[in-house]
């Protein structure tokens, strides 16, 4: 295997025999003709990736896609029905709360059980001190981890797994259950394996914790690797599977067969070639639940004129127009302005600001229109474009367009960070 790879898989499926009845078991080892009495089920189906040395690998997919079956066997906790695993490196993996904690052992007990296993001599009473201080749970070191809240078994598995140096450090979702400064801590810590060279594998729902903190990212569907990509475009199949009710057009258009929705409609429009480029275009993805159409996106400066390069601490309106195919009460409209990699700079609702919902009828067209001042810094932008409605205790999307346009911003005088705060600078003599 090559010395830069880390975990490679080949052709790797698990398939678990499914009875309808306990006694089909039976029936079927003693049967003398061999008669199968189960159905094969594919926890996974013919898996082949290769994970290089450094990487930070985001796992994402919908719920039963075979993600949890996937770590465990790279962990070893289970081994495959065909195929063959190569790993190159100690393994650490973090699969489940309280995960390789003695639940009658106390904190401090299970972080000595835990050194022994891993071979750790040198510094022994050093790294105990820094995983409680990383832990941070306080007395509660002293007291048999049964007592634990799912909080702490958290926070306790995690120290014990990125301080034994792992090589490959897998981490399942758990990271959910610890509160905000915690998280924070945490992918600190990924960070900083990831720039010591050290693999991570992270499952996560968040999209916005896969963007931010990984290198490549997979997208299982039906125990399937179906996308293997920038965490941004994995990211943006994956949300459009959760939220899609037809699952067939969002795997056709992951697979190509599915047209741009970019169009120019403007093609006549005079256009200043200072604050426009006519190539400089986005990819968007749509996720139509309902027939409502968002179309003619665009944004303006205070002149009237589309531009997608932008000053910086000037003023815009990002717009959109909005037609309903049937009758729709309780709407709202929302819009939101992301980074390359994904993450959030800005968000907004119609609702956020008028506090009222919108009702429309058939073939009512609704111009849609968000004013904002230009903050950013130099940099390239994505627009989100959406049409959501308010039900009793729920929010559903009608109609969502990621990525709907992209623009850039020119000419700013702030030296670094995502979004100017227009800060002034003086110096005061104190003596």
């Amino acid at each position: 295997m090559n010395k830069n790879i880390a975990v490679k898989l080949q052709n790797i499926s698990k398939i678990y025999k499914l009875y309808d009845k306990p006694v089909d078991r039976l029936k079927e080892s003693i049967h003398p003709l061999k008669k199968k009495y189960h159905k094969d089920f594919y926890a996974l189906k013919d898996i082949n990736l290769e994970i290089k040395k450094g990487e930070v690998l985001g796992l994402v997919g919908v719920n039963g896609a075979g993600k949890s079956t996937l770590l465990k066997i790279i962990a070893g906790v289970i081994t495959p029905t065909a195929g063959r695993i190569n790993i190159h490196g100690k393994v650490n993996a973090i699969l489940e709360l309280g995960t390789g904690l003695k639940p009658d052992m106390t904190g401090s007990q299970n972080i000595k059980l835990s050194l022994q296993i891993n071979g750790i001599e040198k510094n022994r009473e050093n790294i105990s001190r820094d995983i409680i201080d990383f832990a941070d749970i306080g007395e509660h070191i002293n007291q048999p981890v049964k007592t634990y809240s799912s909080g702490m078994k958290a926070r306790l598995s995690f120290a014990i797994a990125t301080s034994t140096d792992p090589d490959i450090l897998i981490v399942d979702e758990v990271l959910a259950v610890g509160d905000v400064l915690f998280q924070r801590k945490c992918y600190r810590k990924i960070e900083k394996l990831f720039k010591d060279g050290k693999t991570v594998i992270f499952v996560s729902h968040s999209a916005q914790s896969v963007i931010e903190f990984c290198s490549r990212a997979v997208l299982l569907y039906d125990r399937e690797i179906i996308l293997d990509s920038d965490p941004k475009k994995v990211t943006d199949f994956y949300q459009k599977l959760v939220f899609s009710k037809n699952h067939r057009s969002v795997l056709d258009e992951i697979n190509g067969n599915v047209l741009s929705l970019q169009k120019d409609n403007y093609k006549d429009e005079k256009l200043d070639k200072d604050f426009y480029l006519p190539d400089f275009k986005s990819k968007p993805i749509e996720y139509r639940n309902y027939d409502v159409d968002i179309y003619d996106i665009q944004i303006k400066d205070t002149n009237g004129r589309r531009v997608n390069v932008l000053r910086a601490n000037n003023h815009y309106v990002y717009e959109y127009k909005i037609k309903p195919n049937v009758f729709f009460e309780n709407l709202f409209c929302g819009m939101q302005i992301k980074t390359e990699k994904g993450q959030i700079v800005s968000a907004c609702t119609t609702f956020d600001k008028a506090k009222e919902f919108l009702a429309i009828q058939e073939n009512d067209e609704i111009l849609v229109q968000f004013h904002f001042t230009c903050n950013m810094n130099l940099g390239i932008f994505f627009t989100n474009a959406g049409v959501a409605r308010q039900n009793d205790n729920s929010v559903e999307y009608l109609n969502r367009i990621v990525d709907a346009l992209v623009f850039k911003i020119e000419k700013t005088t702030c030296c670094a960070g995502l979004i100017s705060l227009n800060i002034n600078t003086n110096y005061t003599r104190l003596n």
